[in-house]
């Protein structure tokens, strides 16, 4: 069975234009068949809605890589034909992304935007965090997480590929590169660990919306005015929208 782990880098969450595609065909044995990455020709010449983007200052990355020829700059509907071709040149069967609900809902909306075809159509996308959280977060990686302060804003362990390449690979300094094919290959690393310990390849498991967290109480500290100001508590939620932070 071949299998297909990619990732996507965004203008923005909401209206997610794709500038970056990078994916990696492979059997489920961890046999790499080929490994491609685009840069989306309407989304890079296009400047001032690239900058928008929380990873712009990465452009100086993709010219060398495109320079070197290790990236390929192409229109978006022309990229998702060479995916479908190369779907069907190496029979994939699944495909596997990091957050997935994310990745697919910039295929949906980018594939509207520019009408042209889904890839993902008759390829179905399963969420590697659900083989993190099944496989991978159990007390050893509850402790590391403790160790190194790994948490997300609300206090919840956190289980970013970055921080679950951290454990499985025991490089602590690693530092996720934010770049499609690069985190494609990371995703790629971290599925197949939780093939070799028990995941079944095709199959979807669980994601969690939260991984509980320590009980511990923590301080929030607002200097405002030469007036500080200190809130305890064991949960943060921010709400963006609104401007607000709820303590608990």
């Amino acid at each position: 069975m071949n299998i297909v782990i990619f990732d996507t880098e965004t203008t923005s969450l909401d209206k997610p234009f794709c500038y970056n595609i990078g994916y990696v065909i492979a059997s489920e044995e961890g046999e790499i068949l080929v490994e491609k990455d685009f840069v989306v020709e309407q989304i890079w010449h296009n400047l001032p809605l690239f900058t928008s983007a929380y990873y712009a200052n990465k452009r100086p990355l993709y010219v060398q890589a495109m320079r070197s020829h290790k990236t390929v700059m192409n229109k978006f509907g022309y990229i998702c034909r060479e995916m479908i071709r190369d779907f069907q040149q190496y029979e994939v069967q699944f495909a596997y992304a990091y957050n997935s609900s994310f990745d697919e809902k910039v295929f949906d909306f980018n594939c509207d935007w520019f009408k042209c075809s889904n890839p993902f159509d008759t390829v179905p996308i399963l969420d590697i965090r659900g083989n993190v959280h099944q496989f991978i977060v159990n007390d050893e990686y509850r402790a590391f997480c403790e160790a190194n302060n790994y948490y997300t804003e609300s206090g919840y362990y956190s289980s970013t590929a970055e921080n679950v390449f951290r454990f499985i690979t025991d490089e602590n300094d690693f530092i996720e590169d934010h770049t499609a094919l690069s985190d494609s290959k990371i995703e790629a690393d971290i599925l197949f660990y939780t093939f070799r310990i028990g995941a079944e390849c095709g199959r979807e498991y669980v994601t969690y919306r939260s991984l509980g967290g320590p009980k511990e109480e923590k301080t929030l500290h607002i200097k405002h005015e030469n007036n500080d100001y200190f809130f305890n508590y064991n949960k943060i939620t921010i709400n963006k929208t609104k401007t607000e932070i709820i303590l608990k």
